[in-house]
């Protein structure tokens, strides 16, 4: 009988396809965390334009497989551990190949995948490894950029902290700044109404 895959191996053996394709790098990364009383399962942790990304998988015979694998990414990324996740739903099939065959058969394996990252989580869409690339290539671009524009506001608020804090102590100054911006003390108006 053919030895059947568990989805660390799945995870792993995406992970070097990924790697040979120039996506990622140090597919070997595989940490162990304990938790109380029990052991988890190894997560594969590999580095993708410098961020750390987990692969979280499952195989679709396994009952609930895209919730696992889904919460499991987010978890990864909700505990700091990553800043991708990627949750994978490894199609049943992968699991009977033989080793020799199985990289070759994942990659051309439709899989279930979806992204997570602190700010942004896709639904499960199905696609090869291509797939994959570009939904990751994605997700950097967006926390790239959520990241410009997060140093652009704060870089904002204290330039205008800064300009605050300075004009504050001038004599004079907030009474012309008052009156230049059309704000100060309001004015009595004659509210009677003529022929009164």
């Amino acid at each position: 009988m053919a030895a059947e895959y568990r989805q660390e191996v799945l995870n792993v053996v995406l992970a070097q396809l990924l790697e040979e394709r120039g996506l990622i790098s140090s597919p070997e990364s595989i940490i162990k965390l304990a938790t109380v009383g029990q052991r988890r399962v190894p997560d594969v942790i590999v580095s993708f334009q410098g961020l750390r990304t987990a692969i979280e998988g499952e195989v679709s015979d396994q009952p609930h497989a895209q919730t696992r694998a889904l919460q499991s990414a987010r978890k990864r990324v909700e505990e700091g551990i990553a800043h991708i996740g990627v949750a994978v739903v490894y199609p049943e099939v992968l699991r009977k190949p033989t080793f020799a065959r199985l990289k070759s058969e994942l990659g051309a394996s439709a899989l279930e995948i979806a992204i997570v990252t602190e700010s942004h989580e896709t639904g499960f869409a199905s696609g090869s490894i291509d797939y994959l690339e570009n939904a990751l290539r994605s997700a950097f671009d967006r926390l790239v950029q959520e990241d410009v524009v997060a140093h652009a506001v704060a870089a904002l608020d204290a330039g205008i902290e800064r300009f605050a804090s300075t004009i504050v102590a001038k004599d004079g100054i907030m009474g012309k700044l008052a009156e230049t911006l059309g704000i100060g003390e309001p004015v009595e108006e004659d509210l009677s109404v003529e022929g009164e």
